[in-house]
């Protein structure tokens, strides 16, 4: 889908770089000869408007006779422009010079950095090259370092989930776990708790890959695993720092996560992420990587599952039934009364307007810990958790379609069919009212960028 000139028609300003003087750039031209040639001018015409646009990630991908530049914005891909082939390999070239990498290796795949200044914001992209049949594809993810992180109640999350996710985190010692697939929003959801949790008596200590927000009063590391500072290396010395709180940034393999529970045994409160379909099926994930279930059963206090929606908006979107194939999916009735995106001029033409969070919250309790010790399956676990209280995500989704929030396309493609079936009957939500049609607007997103994912 590409967009019209009313989203990328506005005329480029040039990203500044650190240590060049305004209206210069630091390299020259990529085989131009000048400090501004049609690479530098494109490469830089397409950063700022993905800026601009509140592009997630950059998609440079070269195709039999093109370049076709593609921008995700809040969870989709959308065509931006088509490039001449001629500018395929001096552009990837000026991004590679950019990111430090070596650009005269085209048969590997290479990762870099790019850190520039645009309006007064500070933007890191995380560079990826990737060798493909016609070229090299480049995919840029863009990260605001100077956005502000939202606050806890604008997470999204309905009552029930609020009351029970603010109770976990102020939970005096263990391990919480957000779940999800990347880009899903999880590591928005852990820095919106350290928000809560940060005050003058606790040392906070992060381990992250990268660095995705400045938050002050909180100790934030980064690891280098190209030296061999790994997240398990990391959070071995965070121990040695007299921690009360502990952000890992990813559990990505066994010792990391052995670490980080007996870390959550023995005095500390450990925030991390997985990724899992939901929040039961990440003991399996966990016992799959190989950590022994009495540690999982000892440390772990609960686990948060999540996906982003898109928000429809608030001024165009429209009511109406299903199509039967949407009230087939989401097993609702054909005459029930749900909204649905048009398009306008304040959304762009998309009928959606940023996205909204899709939960479920499991406390572990003394019987749900028993589950994991025996390594019950993940059928067991999701009954022990609805049980409990509970609230299925989608459930969640559903209240949220209702009350005229998103559409019945994205809770499908998002939530329906990426979320194992559960096959225990749900405990009872608390009744959330919706809203009137009137009154559901979208929220603003800080910096107009969608929020950042969890990598």
């Amino acid at each position: 889908m590409a967009f019209g000139s009313s989203r990328f028609g506005n005329q480029p300003q040039q990203p500044q770089f650190p240590g060049a003087p305004s209206g210069s750039d630091p390299t020259a031209g990529v085989g131009q000869g000048t400090a501004q040639g049609p690479a530098v001018q494109m490469v830089n015409a397409m950063i700022n408007e993905a800026v601009r646009v509140g592009a997630s990630d950059i998609h440079y991908e070269p195709r039999k006779d093109r370049v076709q530049v593609r921008f995700r914005i809040d969870g989709v891909l959308h065509t931006w422009k088509d490039l001449p082939k001629d500018l395929q390999d001096v552009c990837a070239a000026r991004i590679k010079v950019m990111a430090e990498l070596d650009i005269n290796e085209k048969r590997l795949p290479q990762d870099g950095r790019i850190s520039i200044g645009f309006s007064g914001r500070s933007i890191d992209l995380r560079i990826s090259t990737l060798p493909v049949m016609y070229g090299e594809k480049v995919v840029m993810r863009l990260l605001d370092r100077g956005m502000s992180f939202r606050p806890l109640d604008a997470l999204d999350f309905s009552p029930h989930n609020k009351v029970a996710f603010e109770n976990l985190i102020h939970q005096p010692l263990g391990l919480l776990l957000v779940t999800g697939p990347t880009g899903s929003g999880k590591t928005t959801t852990l820095y919106s708790a350290l928000n809560v949790l940060r005050n003058k008596s606790n040392n906070i200590v992060t381990c992250e890959d990268p660095i995705e927000y400045d938050m002050d009063g909180v100790n934030q590391s980064q690891v280098f695993e190209k030296i061999g500072l790994t997240f398990a290396r990391q959070l071995r010395s965070i121990l040695r720092q007299d921690p009360d709180v502990i952000l890992v940034g990813e559990t990505r393999d066994s010792e990391t996560a052995e670490i980080a529970f007996r870390a959550a045994m023995t005095g500390h409160m450990v925030l991390s992420t997985l990724h899992s379909n939901d929040a039961p099926t990440a003991v399996t994930r966990l016992t799959d990587m190989g950590v022994p279930p009495f540690l999982i059963s000892s440390g772990l206090i609960g686990m948060v599952a999540q996906r982003l929606v898109r928000r429809l908006c608030a001024n165009c979107r429209r009511q109406g039934p299903p199509t039967p194939q949407q009230a087939a999916l989401l097993s609702i009735s054909q005459s029930e009364k749900i909204f649905h995106p048009v398009g306008c001029q304040q959304c762009e033409g998309t009928g959606y307007k940023g996205r909204i969070g899709i939960h479920e919250v499991v406390s572990v309790d003394e019987h749900f810990s028993r589950l994991i010790m025996d390594r019950a399956p993940s059928s067991d676990l999701r009954r022990a958790a609805q049980a409990a209280g509970m609230v299925p995500m989608r459930e969640d989704a559903l209240l949220k379609m209702r009350g005229g929030l998103t559409s019945p396309e994205d809770v499908i493609r998002q939530v329906f069919l990426r979320v194992d079936e559960y096959d225990a009957t749900p405990a009872p939500p608390t009744p959330v009212a919706p809203a009137a049609p009137a009154q559901i607007e979208a929220a603003p997103v800080a910096g107009g960028m969608p929020m950042i994912p969890g990598i």
